[in-house]
Formats: C-alpha cells, structure tokens, sequence
C-alpha cells in the first residue's frame, strides 16, 4: 500500500485480514472465501509476472462470468496492470477494433467466443484460453503459480492509476476506451456500499456480465462491505428466486424485462424475495410498484451513472422522487446546468448534467 493510496489490491487484502473466513465469491459448487481470493489473485499476478506482465500491460478477456474473470481484476491490481473487459454481444469486426485498440500483452477468451477474434493480429499477444482451445493457447489454469499470497503490490502505484479500460461513447462512428482507475472505482463504489447500508452479510446477484461497469460497480460495493458476490452466467429468473431464497441473495442490479420477470418467477414459485432489499437500475413505474407489493422490504433504487464516471454519480430511493436520477453522491460536486448557461437548470427547463470528482476518468484512449 502507497502511503497515500489505496488500490484494489488493498482492498483485497484487507478483507482477507478482516473478514478471511466469509465467502467472497460463489461460482457453481465452489465457494472461495476472502483469505482464498486473496491467495488466488496473489498467485495468478505470480504468474503473469513470469509471462512478462507489467505495469500499465493490458490483459484482454473475452468471457463470461467466472472465478478468473474476478481473479484477473485482482491481479492486475497487484501488478499495475490494466484489465480490458470485451463485450461479448459484440459482433466480430467490433471485438477486433477493440483489441487491435488497446494492442494486449494477454488475451484470455473462453471457448464458445473464439469465433468472435480476429484471424489475424495475436501473433504479440499471450494467448489463454479457459476452455480447451488447441495451441498456440494455453490453459489460463497454467498461469496460477505458488508464491507467498502475502505479496505487497507496486511500491508507490498511485490509485490514479489505470485499472480497467472499457470501451464505450461512440466517436465517430468508434467507440474509445475508458481508462478507469482504482481510486474512481473504489470511489464509485464506496458511495453505493455506504447508500445502501452494506454489511458483510450481503450478498450480490451477480447477473451482469461484467464487461459492463454496473456489473464491476455491485460486485466492488459488496466487496467494500465484506460481502460475498453470486458469479451467473445467464439472467435465469427461477434460478434467481431461489439464489435470493436459499442463498440470501440481497441485492441486485437490473434492466428491463428483468425485474418484470424476476418477479412473474416469484409468483410462480409462491415466492415473496423475503431476503432481497437492494434493486437498482431501470424499470417502469409499474414494475417498481409490483416490486413494492411482492417484497416491501426491497428498495428499487434510481441511478445515473456512466463508464465515464466509474459508476452512478446519482442515487436514490425510486419513491422518494419517481422519475428523478436520484441525488448527487457525496464525493460528486457535480451539478445540473441550463444550457443557457444558467449554474441551476429551473425547473422544466432542458439541461445538462456535469459530473465531477474522484469517480471521473482520467481520460479515453485516442483522444
């Protein structure tokens, strides 16, 4: 830890000393607890470092959710290198513009993407693969090296520092990379944890995918509490009740027809989502009043928030103000402007919304 800085690393392996033996993470049957994040990240960026991975090194993945996927954020934090998370909804042409965008030391893709990459242009690039793709790919299984888990990170890495690049805001028909860094996102991140009371019996259903900034922003908030996250690869509704009923699933992020669905699957089942009390995302007036009916303990949440930002630089209560964006966080001094110039955007009046403080990128590739 720099005196002055405080990194994901740090994060990690603060939870490992304060909350070791509670589960961070739950992906299928394997349940690994804060202390074994920490030892699997640790060994991961062990092996990284002996493929030649550095500080700033981009390490490309194109995958699902899964433990390495988390694994890789870790890692990257301990060396100072950057994560691009690729969306796999992309099509082809545009999964190559990205990577022949950010030029990857890594690329980690799971099987059932290989289609998606260029045929030509990795010649450079270490390739892993976390299926069983034929050489020139590795099992990324090879990259997880003994070492001592107690590792410090870079002396001195600045938490301004690059951590993750994701790509968005189309520019000229192109989208640009957003180069966020530890401290936005453990800003970002600290605002949500603290709005939404999390403590370290929370847990996340993690549906995103986490190419997506939400997804990286629900997980991160759950780790600042403590808390564990659910790795899914697919949005399942019955499945989700029943995450939310056994497992105490508490906290979600979502995106129309999924709240509409999560619920339609709840009715089915004789459900009532007991255990969920964080919604947060996008939704009709009528959905977040049948979330109110079915489970009167959960809040749905309103947000605005954009890559760019690290995450919501906006949050409340839907009820408090339907239709709103929520309230300012507390570490954004950003404000609503009219587009005459006026500071205050009156009331009905058409303005724009400036976000700023420590959540903002440092900027976007290219530019």
């Amino acid at each position: 830890m720099s005196l002055r800085s405080f990194t994901l690393h740090d994060l990690i392996n603060r939870n490992a000393r304060l909350y070791g033996s509670n589960t961070a993470l739950v992906f299928g049957n394997q349940r690994i607890t804060h202390a074994q994040y920490a030892g699997r990240t640790a060994r991961l960026a062990a092996g990284l470092a002996d493929a030649g991975v550095g500080q700033g090194d981009r390490l490309a993945i194109l995958a699902p959710n899964c433990l390495e996927y988390v694994d890789l954020f870790g890692a990257a934090a301990q060396l100072g290198a950057i994560v691009v998370p690729i969306n796999w909804r992309l099509s082809a042409e545009e999964v190559a513009y990205v990577i022949e965008d950010v030029a990857p030391r890594v690329l980690i893709v799971a099987d059932e993407f290989q289609a998606l990459l260029p045929q030509r242009g990795l010649d450079d690039t270490l390739r892993y693969t976390l299926g069983a793709a034929p050489a020139p790919w590795q099992p990324v299984s090879e990259l997880y090296r003994e070492c001592d888990t107690q590792a410090a990170d870079l002396p001195g890495l600045a938490d301004d520092s690059g951590l993750l690049i994701i790509h968005t805001a189309a520019v000229g028909g192109r989208p640009r990379g957003a180069l966020l860094s530890h401290r936005g996102l453990i800003a970002a991140s600290l605002q949500t944890q603290l709005a939404w009371h999390l403590t370290p019996t929370d847990v996340n259903l993690g549906v995103l995918p986490l190419f997506h900034v939400a997804a990286i922003g629900f997980m991160l908030a759950t780790q600042q509490a403590g808390g564990a996250t659910l790795l899914l690869t697919r949005f399942d509704p019955p499945s989700l009740v029943k995450h939310i009923d056994e497992d105490g699933g508490s906290l979600i992020g979502t995106f129309p027809p999924m709240l509409g669905a999560l619920l339609d699957a709840a009715a089915a089942q004789g459900s009532s989502l007991a255990r969920l009390r964080v919604v947060s995302g996008i939704d009709v007036p009528e959905t977040i009043a049948r979330l109110r009916t079915t489970c009167p303990q959960a809040t749905f949440w309103s947000a605005y928030g954009q890559t760019e930002t690290s995450g919501s630089v906006s949050l409340a209560p839907f009820d408090e103000r339907p239709g709103s964006a929520g309230r300012p966080d507390r570490a954004d001094h950003g404000r609503s402007g009219g587009r005459t110039g006026r500071a205050r955007c009156p009331q009905g009046e058409t303005g724009d919304d400036r976000g700023e403080g420590p959540e903002c990128v440092p900027g976007l590739l290219a530019l």
